[in-house]
């Protein structure tokens, strides 16, 4: 009995987020407040007196869109922080700042939050709209229509002429992009690393020696077909080499999995649990240890994340750490590929 009445006060005491949902209802009070997706809430300008309740509704992450110069007597970092969230600005002051970086950079908070509650703002959420809207348009490859109404629901409204002006002229730019020469092959990794053929003469790969490659993996980026970047290039390697018909036992490729990407080697039951959703690296995965790569995994970064040695997927290998592997690896002659 008084194991179960302590139990109940340990849950009462909590932090909201600890159950990693958002009360998107305690926030509809925010100016301009959105809710474009379940763990996601945009709004215009956070006040002191917002903090706590942000904090309350289960918010683990604010990224702030305003520079510091429109909240001269109010630090939101600090007081973010104070409040048990993640602090992140990336600092638009207007129409200039939506550029193809500036996109780049909301992709990365934005995914780097994964499925954690993260509340997005800047002074009426018109910001956050309108790079909502390049990211679709620029990141993920929807049309400008799509990539428009999508950012509506993130909270474009004034800035959306000066959008569809950037997002018209990309389109029309990518019409005048020259037609690649050849066609794209997967020789041994299907439907992921792409590569062309080339005629005879260039310079290849010697067939008759031991290739060693090292990916340092430790960042979320994501490929236009969701997948990790690092996993990306992993098979476009195996795929060239296989091209230059150099056997499979003489390639051998090493990823080395940690930070940021740690949970893409997670248990197919695992990453469900965790994020509500299928792993949208597992078929890959499978495919690269099937093509000979070896995928380790940071020991430390599971831990510091939370996760067990068991909660990892059985083709994936857990190491000390990401350090002594990387250190391991090029010692064994491994070349070390960004």
């Amino acid at each position: 009995m008084i194991r179960m009445l302590l139990l109940s006060l340990l849950l009462v005491a909590m932090p909201a987020w600890a159950a990693d949902t958002l009360d998107a209802k305690a926030l509809a009070s925010l100016p301009n407040a959105a809710h474009p997706s379940a763990n996601l809430v945009t709004s215009g300008r956070l006040q002191a007196k917002d903090i706590a309740m942000v904090a309350k509704a289960g918010v683990r992450h604010v990224i702030d869109l305003m520079v510091d110069s429109e909240t001269p007597d109010f630090d939101e970092a600090i007081a973010v922080r104070d409040a048990g969230m993640q602090y992140h600005n990336l600092p638009i002051s207007g129409a200039d700042d939506l550029t193809r970086d500036n996109a780049a950079r909301f992709d990365r908070l934005i995914n780097a939050a994964g499925a954690e509650a993260t509340l997005v703002h800047c002074s009426s959420g018109n910001r956050v709209g309108a790079l909502a809207a390049l990211r679709a348009a620029w990141i993920q490859g929807q049309p400008v229509e799509e990539a428009l109404a999508e950012g509506r629901r993130w909270g474009l409204k004034a800035l959306e002429p000066a959008v569809r002006e950037r997002l018209s002229a990309s389109a029309a730019a990518q019409k005048s992009t020259p037609t690649p020469v050849g066609t794209m092959v997967f020789p041994r990794v299907k439907g992921a690393g792409g590569v062309y053929a080339l005629p005879a003469g260039v310079d290849m790969p010697a067939v008759d020696a031991v290739h060693r490659l090292l990916i340092d993996a430790a960042t979320a980026e994501t490929t236009a077909n969701g997948t990790n970047r690092h996993l990306e290039t992993a098979a476009r390697a195996v795929n060239l080499y296989a091209l230059a018909k150099v056997p499979p036992a003489s390639v051998k490729v090493a990823i080395v999995v940690h930070g940021k990407a740690t949970p893409l080697v997670l248990s197919d039951a695992r990453y469900r649990q965790q994020f509500g959703k299928p792993n949208p690296d597992a078929a890959l995965i499978g495919q690269l240890h099937r093509a000979g790569v070896e995928i380790f995994v940071c020991g430390q970064a599971l831990s510091h994340q939370g996760h067990a040695v068991a909660d990892v997927r059985d083709d994936v290998r857990v190491a000390l750490s990401a350090m002594t592997r990387l250190v391991d690896l090029q010692a064994a002659g491994y070349g070390l590929i960004p």
